[in-house]
């Protein structure tokens, strides 16, 4: 696994012909989408930041969603996240969609809570992932179901699909980056050197901690001093070794309840979500929210709705917006419009480089 995954930076850096043009007015497309192939899910996960959608059973449309993304390839598209509002395999087509969306060139990757991906799933679609990420807080069964509260079992079954899909991985000679992403809460805190060891034995890639970002509209409420938890990352590396990776994101956990150094948000021409009734969203922090829905792709294209006068519209507003009121704190787009701030302006000794 290549160390430049960047997991508390961005990537834009490998993108300079895109930040260009952003940066001359073009009406840029995104370089990254997240689609929610279902809005069902099979947990009731504590930290659910869309818990207030309601986990409704909607699901994505392949034929739609594979052309649409067909169309964005040839405009600048990248890759696509299959997660969103619900657990993407509750979608029976999510192996040929993950295909589908391979075959038109387009990077695809899936986050999971892991419970459904049985060997067959893995065997029909791990080959198309660039990586495949696993939502697991914990490794230890009565902590597990109190956070993630799926069927009895789900533990079980969750450690022997991660198995089989490292095993797929072996096999088939793939290079599909198999992660796992655990939120820092009071109720793991204890069992994640455990997680750690049982993961390396496993033979993941790698293990990512990050802190838990309250969403605006979540019913779940937390308060949580990460200033005191930072004492963890040592006791935690003592398991990494150069085949398993744990990036414990001390620097997100350091920015929580930190001002914003910017004044709106610069990223949202550079990715976007759809989610599993077809309405494409600036984010997962405005999901619901009607007055920020740019379109519907089962009624008007993307471009047709990346093009129109709505989408501009919605910036227009969401930038009249206090960006530290309505923004999760350790939002996704956070490193992005930072450097992208930096770039609109920069400072008075520039060419002394």
């Amino acid at each position: 696994m290549a160390d430049n995954i960047r997991m508390d930076s961005h990537k834009l850096i490998y993108h300079p012909e895109t930040v260009g043009r952003w940066l001359r007015g073009e009406n840029i497309y995104p370089i990254e989408i997240e689609i929610s192939p279902s809005g069902l899910c099979n947990h009731r996960c504590v930290f659910c930041a869309v818990d207030y959608i309601g986990y409704q059973a909607n699901f994505l449309n392949q034929d739609v969603i594979l052309r649409d993304i067909q169309q964005m390839s040839k405009k600048g598209l990248k890759s696509v996240i299959c997660s969103g509002e619900g657990e993407p395999l509750l979608n029976p087509n999510m192996p040929n969609i993950a295909n589908g969306i391979k075959s038109t060139g387009v990077d695809v990757a899936m986050s999971t809570n892991g419970a459904l991906f049985d060997h067959d799933k893995a065997k029909a679609c791990l080959r198309a992932f660039t990586w495949v990420r696993f939502s697991v807080a914990s490794m230890e069964e009565s902590s597990y179901d109190e956070i993630q509260r799926g069927k009895r079992g789900d533990l079980e079954r969750v450690t022997e699909n991660i198995s089989n899909c490292v095993k797929v991985k072996k096999d088939g000679n793939l290079t599909t980056t198999l992660g796992v992403q655990c939120l820092l809460l009071p109720n793991n805190m204890e069992q994640l050197p455990y997680m750690a060891k049982s993961l390396k034995e496993i033979g993941v890639d790698y293990l990512t901690i990050k802190p838990y970002s309250q969403h605006l509209h979540s019913e779940n409420k937390f308060e949580i001093d990460y200033s005191q938890l930072l004492d963890l990352e040592r006791k935690i590396k003592e398991y990494e070794t150069a085949d398993f990776k744990i990036y414990f994101r001390a620097n997100a956990m350091k920015k929580m309840h930190q001002r914003k150094c910017y004044t709106q948000c610069y990223g949202l021409p550079f990715m976007t979500h759809i989610d599993a009734k077809g309405n494409v969203w600036p984010c997962v922090a405005h999901i619901g929210t009607e007055e920020f829905c740019y379109g519907n792709i089962n009624e008007d294209t993307f471009e047709e709705i990346w093009e129109g006068s709505r989408r501009q519209e919605v910036i227009n507003k969401l930038n009249q917006l206090d960006i530290n009121k309505v923004c999760r704190e350790a939002c996704r787009l956070d490193e992005i419009n930072k450097y992208l701030n930096e770039l609109k302006h920069p400072g008075e000794h520039v060419n002394f480089i």
